[in-house]
């Protein structure tokens, strides 16, 4: 944020303490009052500063800002949280990521789709490793000022990249999944069933060259929310568009499969009853009632895939909802001098504090609570996949494997107990 702001001589009769009001350019503020922190550059003279954008007169704006335009505690305790979820969702997935490497019976297809989609949901989770407890880690750069991008933070630049990988990773499985079932339900072809070497060259190839341009965009910093990402400037163009042009024909593609598996249940029950109104001497004309136990059972095919698709399509949504309407304002207001100057203003008179700036600044600043929603909504991605996935009969083969392991560590033979590792 500019500091670059010169109030009028009456400011000061009015009794506020204005660091921007200062006789000379040259002349440094001795101790900056809070929220404000010295600039350790500027007292070496030459017009030297730690960051021009954040430093005037020997003070600076601390990193990250977010957590002072905003009331007191809410983006620490707030992005803290969402980052909390974010790990262990990750330890969710990769719970399923081991439990389908492990088992024998996960290792062949159609289970090495939910595999590979594990995986990309365990990058997507992971991130939230580099800053757990410690946001600033990945948020700022190491002067404390200015924030944290791919030349000045390495831990941004490596969690970025790996954010940005994982949810294109992430999309491009969830999507092969989805199509693999239309495939197999509708037209009753395994197309995927031998093109591992094709899929993984895609699913994991795209992402892999969009990381890359990212990169070589020098594009992943951090600007708002919890994490590093691509910047506002790249963001839709580079990230959120190709994802939603990834996911929404997957979805539709899974919405034209969940009917056709309806219609045809129907029609069976249709012609079912049918066939049980003539055998009992009834009249062929009449309209047999549908039974809604073949709606059911249509439901109970295709459920699982089908939340998982819509978790994924309303996470990628809302996110993009979230970021075209509230988060993109965070780079127009830090050019704004007219927040710029009431945010200073307020911050640096004495009966002003926090919170009470937030009142003045508020409409101008992007919805806290939809920005923390967005950012809890990413992060339950691997819950979703846990509860989807981590069914019973998941849990009954690890009892099966824990029961081979046992027998031939042991060497002995024992009566296997349907419920020895787990109550299901």
């Amino acid at each position: 944020m500019s500091l670059q702001i010169v109030y009028q001589t009456d400011t000061i009769n009015r009794k506020r303490l204005n660091i921007l009001a200062a006789p000379s350019s040259t002349e440094l503020v001795k101790d900056c009052p809070f929220p404000f922190v010295k600039d350790t550059l500027a007292s070496l003279g030459d017009g030297q500063t730690t960051d021009k954008k954040f430093c005037l007169l020997g003070c600076c704006t601390p990193c990250p800002l977010q957590n002072f335009i905003y009331k007191k505690g809410w983006a620490e305790k707030g992005f803290n949280t969402s980052n909390a979820l974010r790990f262990v969702s990750a330890i969710l997935s990769f719970f399923l990521v081991v439990s389908y490497l492990v088992l024998p019976d996960k290792r062949r297809h159609p289970s090495l789709l939910i595999l590979n989609l594990s995986i990309g949901i365990f990058l997507f989770s992971m991130t939230s490793f580099f800053a757990i407890g410690n946001l600033k880690r990945v948020q700022c750069a190491s002067n404390g000022v200015s924030p944290g991008e791919m030349d000045n933070n390495k831990l941004c630049a490596a969690q970025g990249a790996i954010l940005v990988f994982g949810s294109f990773a992430t999309a491009f499985w969830c999507s092969a999944l989805i199509l693999n079932l239309h495939l197999h339900t509708v037209w009753n072809y395994g197309f995927f069933t031998n093109r591992y070497v094709l899929l993984n060259t895609i699913c994991w190839g795209i992402p892999t060259a969009i990381t890359c341009i990212a990169i070589g965009l020098h594009a992943i910093k951090f600007e708002v929310a919890s994490l590093c990402l691509v910047s506002m400037e790249y963001i839709f163009k580079l990230f959120f568009y190709p994802l939603a042009a990834i996911i929404i024909p997957s979805f539709l593609v899974h919405i034209a499969t969940f009917f056709y598996i309806a219609h045809i249940a129907i029609r069976e029950g249709l012609q079912s009853d049918m066939t049980q109104s003539l055998s009992a001497g009834n009249h062929p004309d009449r309209q047999p009632a549908v039974n809604h136990r073949h709606i059911m059972a249509a439901v109970q095919i295709q459920w699982r895939a089908l939340m998982l698709a819509v978790a994924a399509i309303v996470t990628v949504l809302f996110y993009w909802l979230a970021y075209l309407t509230q988060m993109s304002r965070i780079t127009q207001i830090l050019d704004n001098a007219s927040f710029t100057a009431t945010w200073i203003h307020c911050m640096l008179t004495p009966e002003m504090d926090q919170d009470t700036c937030y009142d003045l600044i508020k409409s101008s600043l992007p919805s806290f609570p939809l920005m923390l929603s967005a950012d809890i909504l990413a992060g339950l991605i691997g819950f979703w996949l846990f509860i989807l996935f981590a069914k019973r009969s998941l849990w009954r083969e690890w009892n099966d494997l824990i029961y081979d392991i046992r027998l031939t560590l042991t060497g002995s033979k024992f009566k296997k107990n349907r419920e020895q590792f787990f109550t299901l």
